[in-house]
């Protein structure tokens, strides 16, 4: 499974930023509104000299770091490592820089899985990262902005609401669940249920997609999860399965509701689709445990006892090809420390660790026993 992570201009993320140099506040002012010049300064302050790093980080998202019967770590689930790197210009070309490095990826022979990056490449225009990634191979998960929530985009009557094609006739309170969260309007508890509840009106897979990326798709009343007017074959199966009350239109019902499947291009929502359905329990799984190894791996390089990629003092030579030359070498000697680290606290044979292995606690946290917020474990 392979993530990538972009460490981006220190205005947008400081701890994930690679920069030497200083900053300084914008001088300039500006005019108010009755004509009198007002000085003001600048909420986020600009760094004059910085690089930014497209890291690619590969772990094995459907293991935690949970240990074995015996404290150890469990040896077929290997650490997380980097193995790709690109340089570049502070915000600049985020999605060109990390695919590039996922295509080096491909040609040296790794397989591609989940991917999930920050917002920074979501962002970007489908021509430039989203189409290109499904093309390599890889399946996207995606966290959005607030202003990204709900309903996304539409096709032939169908609605993408974060990430994944639903029913038109979808409940609007499942539709601006994430939407209603954000702004406290329900607890996460409601706010759980909700996107359980989504997963009824999910235009289900009729086929597998095929090599251009088309996919038919059946409506759900078709493939038995809701019961809707408009297909009567659909009715009286049991109180179990919600009721669709579809809102009529003089144009008659949408295609998607008209025939009994359709075909969904790579291109339609290709912005924001994602492989897995927002928030639900798989999603929360993939996606937490990729971001925090990026995270996670970030931290570990910028020890200042070891490599301590994030201090310029490390790196005294001008020039992105210098800098580049010196951060792989800095990185790769990263990996090194953590495979050490982690085969010294193996159990092979039957034998010892060298080392003993971090204790990690097995009692429930004090949040467990809040009556509302909190999210039950998943995986």
């Amino acid at each position: 499974m392979t993530t990538a992570t972009r460490t981006p201009h220190p205005s947008q993320a400081p701890c994930d930023r690679l920069r030497s140099g200083a900053r300084r506040a914008d001088p300039w002012k500006r005019q108010g509104k009755r004509g009198r010049k007002v000085r003001t300064l600048k909420k986020k302050a600009k760094y004059l000299f910085g690089y930014d790093a497209a890291l690619a980080v590969t772990r094995d998202a459907r293991y935690d770091g949970v240990l074995l019967d015996n404290k150890t770590p469990n040896p077929d689930v290997l650490p997380a490592l980097v193995l790709g790197v690109c340089l570049d210009k502070p915000g600049c070309r985020p999605a060109y820089n990390g695919l590039k490095v996922l295509s080096r990826l491909r040609q040296r022979g790794y397989e591609p899985g989940y991917l999930a990056g920050d917002l920074a490449y979501n962002n970007s225009e489908p021509n430039e990262w989203q189409l290109p990634v499904r093309a390599l191979g890889y399946k996207p998960v995606y966290d959005y902005r607030i202003n990204q929530l709900g309903k996304q985009a539409e096709t032939q009557g169908a609605i993408l609401v974060e990430g994944t094609w639903y029913c038109p006739s979808m409940p609007q309170p499942l539709v601006d669940a994430t939407k209603d969260l954000c702004a406290e309007r329900i607890d996460r508890e409601t706010w759980i249920r909700l996107i359980a509840a989504r997963k009824s009106y999910r235009l289900m897979p009729k086929e597998n997609e095929d090599p251009e990326g088309h996919q038919r798709v059946m409506c759900p009343a078709e493939a038995g999860k809701v019961q809707c007017p408009i297909k009567p074959r659909s009715m009286g199966r049991g109180i179990h399965l919600p009721l669709v009350d579809p809102e009529p239109s003089p144009a008659g019902p949408p295609k998607v509701c008209r025939q009994r499947s359709i075909t969904l291009a790579p291109a339609e929502g290709a912005k924001h689709w994602q492989a897995l359905e927002y928030g639900d329990g798989e999603w929360q799984k993939i996606y937490f445990r990729l971001r925090n190894s990026v995270e996670g791996y970030n931290g570990y390089a910028k020890n200042p006892l070891a490599e301590a990629i994030e201090a310029s003092g490390t790196r005294r030579i001008r020039g992105i090809a210098a800098q580049t030359i010196l951060l792989v070498f800095q990185l790769a000697h990263a990996n090194r420390r953590k495979i050490k680290n982690w085969v010294e606290t193996l159990a092979l044979n039957g034998e010892r660790p060298r080392r003993r292995t971090h204790h990690r606690r097995r009692t429930k946290p004090l949040g467990s026993w809040t009556p509302t917020g909190y999210l039950a474990p998943t995986g």
